[in-house]
């Protein structure tokens, strides 16, 4: 009994001593605020103050109130202050806002007591041009405020900005859609009056005036570029959306750049990058270009990677050149793109009646009946027409066997390209590869010198037919049809007839009427034909989806290992540490604008 008892009391002696501790917190309200607001001719502002704080009871004695101002471009010796008529000392530096000063209150307002603050303070550069008249100056302005926390009641508060006799009422407007309760002609000078009666003295309110400036020696000037950056530094909302936006942003861009790899280094980036532009708005703001110029960047350079697909070669320089290639073959090893090789792919295919066209857009072909069949039976009954079939053609008939009627560019032919690109490259180990890409570089421009010199149109329809592969080999083989066709040549396909056919008049017709080549002929050519199909298999075919590379430019999976090896490492040691304990273990997881708004912070 005697131990409980004990207890009993010290349960008591610490809420005891616990009751003093909770009451003094500070607690006050402020029945009445005026801010009397006079403007000199240097553009400078003179604030004054009229306060009444009631401690309430129960509460801490006031002992220092916090004054926001409207910046920090001030000097402590331009302020004085008062209680109850007997003046104050020691104003400085808040060390509880941002932005203002602390008064000490000496003697201090005790719980239950009113005391009567005065508070005087002049700032330069608040008055500023008016963006929409250059008459006028203009002067936005909020008194401070105080905490939610420490603040109870309500407040009759009342804002006064005294402008001198020589200036126009009429001319005086109110700004940010709050109207002026009075305008007064006082003796001496004139004033504009805003009152707020039963208002909260626990958050800003902000009003505005613009007035004749022709009385003034100076105003702060403006430009609109001057307005956008004081918008941008003061609108943390804002920016932090911004900034939110920037970093998805920025991780789709890293992630397609290093296709999906760098997770280790990219967690660090987003925990240093939001620092670094809550730190600096002017860092922050040059992100947004910087970012864009990065997607332009990133975005030309995947567009270029996509163009190199070869796996690594091993080549031999000044070795031998490799002959014998195909065209599509030739084209792989060129990197032509992967539309393009496919389409020769096909058409060297329905040359050799290998596969027929059934419809013409969209491409669609189907391998006729003799050869569907397994590879080794189709190569035997090609060998009796006379056909060769090449390796890499039989996975292309495979997938049109297994999808009977469906559009070449709606076939899933990633595995056989594949297997073509991947069968090059082993093929060309061993030689010179530079020497072997100039050997069928040549072979294209001597193809199309000589079928530059056939003037007979029979003759050149059946070399064309005979060298279309290397021809179409040249990238820029549109071009040299569409001028064959203006001078009145136009091939027509005779291994693709009749879905392919020349412009009405056959294949040596003239031109169009005036002698351009019309809309209509460029689209039934040949060569709008292939062009045609070769960028729509080209939409559905390239190095990434295909399995031939990653989906970057910059592959940061070593840096991934090297993470994850340290994080194991770490895991290991502390897991391994320590002594008399259990198990250890670590978790490891991947109008006019006078923008002078005195702030308070929430303070005292």
């Amino acid at each position: 009994m005697k131990r409980a008892r004990w207890l009993l009391m010290a349960v008591a002696l610490m809420a005891l001593a616990a009751m003093p501790a909770m009451a003094q917190e500070y607690s006050f309200s402020v029945p009445n605020m005026l801010l009397e607001v006079t403007p000199n001719p240097d553009a400078s502002v003179t604030l004054d103050y009229t306060i009444d704080f009631h401690c309430n009871e129960g509460a801490h004695p006031i002992d220092v109130v916090d004054m926001g101002l409207p910046h920090s471009d001030y000097d402590t010796s331009n302020m004085s202050a008062s209680l109850n008529g007997a003046p104050l000392t020691g104003i400085s530096r808040s060390s509880y806002i941002p932005v203002g000063v602390e008064v000490p209150i000496n003697p201090p307002i005790s719980p239950g007591q009113t005391g009567r603050l005065k508070f005087q303070a002049t700032l330069p550069d608040l008055v500023y041009q008016d963006t929409t008249n250059p008459e006028l100056g203009s002067l936005r302005i909020t008194p401070t405020w105080w905490g939610a926390q420490y603040v109870t009641g309500v407040t009759t508060l009342g804002i006064v900005i005294y402008l001198p006799d020589s200036v126009n009422l009429d001319q005086v407007v109110y700004q940010l859609d709050q109207p002026f309760d009075q305008k007064l002609q006082l003796e001496g000078k004139k004033a504009v009056v805003w009152v707020f009666d039963g208002t909260r003295a626990d958050t800003e309110h902000l009003v505005g005036a613009s007035f004749p400036k022709d009385w003034m020696e100076r105003v702060v000037t403006q430009t609109v570029w001057d307005l956008a950056w004081k918008w941008w530094t003061e609108s943390s909302g804002t920016r932090f959306i911004v900034g939110a936006l920037m970093l998805i942003a920025f991780g789709i861009w890293y992630y397609r750049i290093t296709g999906g790899t760098g997770t280790c280094l990219f967690i660090p980036l987003v925990i240093a990058l939001p620092i670094v532009w809550a730190a600096s708005p002017g860092l922050h703001l040059l992100g947004i270009p910087l970012l864009i110029l990065f997607f332009i960047f990133g975005e030309r350079l995947l567009k270029k990677s996509k163009r190199h697909y070869l796996p690594p070669i091993q080549s031999v320089p000044g070795g031998e050149i490799k002959r014998g290639l195909t065209a599509p073959e030739a084209a792989v090893l060129l990197e032509r793109p992967l539309g393009d090789v496919l389409t020769l792919v096909i058409f060297g295919m329905m040359r050799k009646n290998l596969v027929k066209m059934t419809v013409q857009d969209p491409l669609t072909v189907e391998v006729p009946e003799q050869y569907r069949t397994v590879r080794g039976e189709r190569r035997k009954v090609a060998a009796k027409d006379g056909t060769v079939i090449r390796g890499y053609e039989q996975p292309f008939l495979d997938a049109i066997m297994e999808k009977p009627g469906t559009p070449i560019p709606d076939l899933d032919l990633s595995k056989a390209m594949k297997s073509l690109v991947t069968d090059v490259a082993e093929r060309m180990a061993g030689w010179d590869l530079d020497r072997t890409k100039e050997y069928y570089q040549s072979i294209v421009y001597s193809a199309w010198k000589e079928a530059r010199l056939i003037g007979e149109v029979e003759k050149r329809d059946d070399y064309v037919d005979n060298n279309i592969g290397w021809l179409m080999l040249d990238p820029g083989y549109p071009s040299h049809f569409h001028t064959w066709g203006r001078s009145g040549y136009h091939y027509s396909p005779r291994w693709a007839a009749p879905a392919i056919s020349a412009p009405s008049g056959g294949g040596a017709s003239g031109p169009a009427v005036g002698g351009r080549t019309s809309a209509s002929d460029v689209a039934a050519s040949f060569a709008g034909f292939s062009e045609n199909l070769a960028g729509r298999m080209a939409a559905t075919l390239d190095p990434v989806s295909v399995g031939l590379k990653g989906g970057g430019v910059m592959n940061l999976g070593g840096v991934d290992k090297v993470g994850m090896d340290f994080l194991e490492t770490m895991a290991k040691s502390s897991g391994g540490g320590g002594g008399g304990g259990g198990g250890g273990g670590c978790a490891c997881a991947c109008a006019g604008c006078a923008c002078a708004c005195a702030c308070a912070g929430g303070g005292r």
